[in-house]
Parts: structure tokens; C-alpha cells; sequence
């Protein structure tokens, strides 16, 4: 092999391996890639300082963001960010891994904590997760290379910021166990439905007003008849997907979730291979239907819902 293929195959080699993360401190800068369709300002590049270390999470803020704020607004984040570090670490964490299993850790970047990026977002968004993130960017190169997720800077102070946290850490969660573990990639509605009931699982929607529950709840009625398994990211879609996973889990129970989400296989089958693993004869085309017609029951103005 001469010398300039050498180089070239060593070069290739350094590139494909995993990324160490050096050290970190507070007020560092970083630039990360963000998702435009995400951003209030459709940028697809930002610079974010590192602003709080929590037990398990890096929060990081977007500087043009953070320029905006008074000392008090800035005060409230702060308190803000030392709140949800403190949920996740007794609360968020325990529960979620104890029922769907474990994120990749330490992960792509080697580093136990995972990172949170706080950045202004378009109206309506909560926050989000990409999966080209856990890649080295020889791969993908927008990656960030950090398992991490996105938060609407618009409501980190609010209530529902812990809801949302316990949705996005379940999308880190279920990239590990079927992406990586299984090889597989899970159908996107139901990597919804699975994190769309962390919030109730974790307990965030048992007082009901102010709940994200009661927020999907608005969102269902709106549009009734959407479909769960036809995904467009829609408010609707969230709707209508959060009710038949409460539903689903009332009646069969978490384990239901958490042995799809172990399963090699995705979707519809997953869920019916779970069903079957438990001892249940119903399958999904079945629960669905039950599903509908307890819907009717408790409002029968409804229209045909479509699965």
C-alpha cells in the first residue's frame, strides 16, 4: 500500500471514530446545528453558552436569544433551568429508563450527561429531537455529535417545560434501544405515542388542569377523526395519538409500550407481538375498534375515526 492511500485510509479511520467530549465549563460557546423548520428564524447554524451543569444535562442557551433578556428574565431561567435539572435527575430519569430502558450512554460523545438546547422556536413548538445527532459527521454533517434535545426557549419557564423534557428524553431513549440496539428504525408514530405518554407515566398529567394531557385533550377535539398512523406532525396528529396510548395503557398496561419498544420489530406488528407476549388475545386492529367505540359512547357527535 503506498504511503498516500495509507494516509488517506488512516485519515477515514480517525473520522469514523466515536467523538470524546473534552471538558466542559460554564460560559463556554459552542456552535451547534439547529433545524430550521424548527426555528423561529429558519437558521440552521446557531451559537449557544453553555449557562447550567445539572446532574445528567448540559442546558445551553442561544446567545441572540439570551441578548434579549433583562436581568430578571434571566433570573427566572435560571431558577428554571436548576428546577427541571432537578426533575430529570429524581424523577424524569428514574422513571422513564426503569420502563423503556436506557438512552445511549454514554453515547456518541462519550459524556453521561446529555445536552439540552434552548433556542427560540416557531409558536406552538415544545422542543425536538434528531437522531442525525447521535452520528459522527463523517455520516451526517449537520450532526452535533452529543445525545441531545431541543427546547422552545419560549417555554422553558412554563409549566408544561418538564412535560416536554420527559417527551424528548424519550426519543433519545427509543433511538437507543431500536436504532442501536435493534438495528431498526421504529415507525414515527409510535415513537410518538411512547413519549406522548412519558409526562402521564412520570405523573405530570395527574392534576389535569394545566396538564399536557388537558392540551391534547383541546387538540383531539379540534379534529377527532384524524388518523394515528398516517404522521404529519400536525397538533391534531398529537392529539388523537395521546388519547389512544392512554387508553391503550389503561387497558393493557404500560408493559404494553415498553415490550414494542424492545421488540425487533416496528409499528403495528411490535405492538401485537407486545400484546401477544403478555397474554392478551386482543390485537391492535381490535383495540382500536374499542377504542372508537368508547369514543362514541362519551360523545357521539363524533365522525369515523381512521387508524
Amino acid at each position: 500500500m503506498s504511503r498516500r492511500l495509507k494516509l488517506i485510509f488512516v485519515g477515514i479511520a480517525f473520522l469514523s471514530l466515536p467523538v470524546f467530549v473534552s471538558a466542559v465549563s460554564l460560559g463556554e460557546k459552542v456552535d451547534f446545528f439547529v433545524d430550521p423548520t424548527y426555528d423561529f428564524s429558519q437558521r440552521e447554524e446557531i451559537s449557544a453558552t453553555l449557562q447550567k451543569i445539572e446532574s445528567g444535562i448540559y442546558f445551553y442557551i442561544d446567545d441572540e436569544w439570551l441578548k434579549t433578556l433583562d436581568y430578571q428574565e434571566k433570573q427566572r431561567v435560571e431558577q428554571a433551568l436548576a428546577s427541571l435539572g432537578t426533575e430529570f435527575y429524581y424523577k424524569i430519569y428514574p422513571t422513564l429508563t426503569s420502563n423503556y430502558g436506557s438512552e445511549w450512554k454514554p453515547g456518541i460523545d462519550k459524556d453521561n450527561r446529555i445536552t439540552i438546547l434552548i433556542h427560540q422556536m416557531k409558536e406552538g413548538a415544545g422542543g425536538y429531537f434528531k437522531s442525525g445527532d447521535e452520528y459522527p459527521r463523517l455520516q451526517v454533517p449537520n450532526s452535533n455529535q452529543r445525545e441531545m434535545v431541543y427546547f422552545n426557549a419560549d417555554y422553558i419557564t412554563d409549566s408544561l417545560a418538564k412535560s416536554f423534557l420527559a417527551h424528548e428524553f424519550t426519543h433519545l431513549i427509543t433511538f437507543n434501544q431500536k436504532d442501536k440496539i435493534q438495528g431498526i428504525e421504529e415507525e414515527v408514530w409510535l415513537n410518538e405515542a411512547r413519549a406522548e405518554y412519558a409526562p402521564t407515566l412520570v405523573g405530570y398529567d395527574s392534576e389535569y388542569e394545566g396538564s399536557n394531557l388537558e392540551r391534547r385533550v383541546k387538540q383531539f377535539l379540534e379534529e377527532p377523526s384524524n388518523s394515528i398512523t398516517e404522521w404529519q406532525n400536525t397538533p391534531s396528529d398529537y392529539g388523537v395519538l395521546n388519547l389512544f396510548t392512554q387508553y391503550l395503557v389503561e387497558q393493557y398496561g404500560v408493559k404494553i409500550l415498553a415490550d414494542s419498544l424492545q421488540s425487533k420489530e416496528v409499528g403495528i406488528s411490535s405492538l401485537n407481538s407486545a400484546l401477544e407476549k403478555n397474554g392478551f388475545k386482543e390485537d391492535f386492529s381490535q383495540i382500536f375498534t374499542d377504542w372508537t367505540v368508547a369514543i362514541f359512547v362519551n360523545d357521539c357527535s363524533l365522525a369515523p375515526l381512521d387508524s
